[in-house]
């Protein structure tokens, strides 16, 4: 069970390196072009005060193997960094499934903080999705959510 854990973490997070550096892979049993698209402001306080806002910018989107990676990034500049839990809600405009997944992610500066989900396509489906993200983020001394924020992604 750790080592599919890892695994997919793994693929995730080359899909999401992938993404941000523009590059796709093509042909049989690759995944395509990751794609990025915008969500709507959700802006937070750190929880470290001065750091740098809490906000997520946009989501990328590949699919791989029968699953949909969705990467979620935000920033911090903070030595120490902070504890991000991130739900993401979304619902399939199409189909008219629903579902949610939570992510948690240690942010350690000087890297962004990156959430990412894994969801079966047979259970999210193909198409326009909505999606909406809520995330709580914590140090040692206090916890402080974010505004949530919404958009619409492309499982290709």
């Amino acid at each position: 069970m750790a080592r599919t854990t890892t695994f997919t973490r793994l693929a995730a997070a080359a899909l999401a390196l992938a993404a941000a550096a523009g590059l796709g892979l093509s042909g049989t049993g690759e995944a395509a072009a990751s794609r990025e698209f915008p969500v709507s402001t959700c802006i937070g306080p750190s929880p470290n005060v001065i750091d740098l806002p809490f906000m997520v910018r946009r989501a990328i989107v590949d699919t791989y193997a029968g699953n949909a990676y969705i990467a979620a990034d935000f920033p911090s500049y903070f030595p120490g960094g902070y504890q991000s839990s991130l739900r993401m809600d979304w619902h399939n405009q199409s189909t008219g499934k629903r579902g949610s997944k939570l992510s948690n992610t240690r942010v350690r500066p000087p890297y962004q903080g990156v959430h990412y989900f894994v969801i079966p396509v047979s259970q999210i489906g193909w198409g326009r999705v909505d999606v909406t993200f809520s995330a709580v983020n914590s140090n040692a001394l206090w916890s402080v959510p974010s505004t949530s924020c919404r958009g619409t992604i492309v499982v290709p």
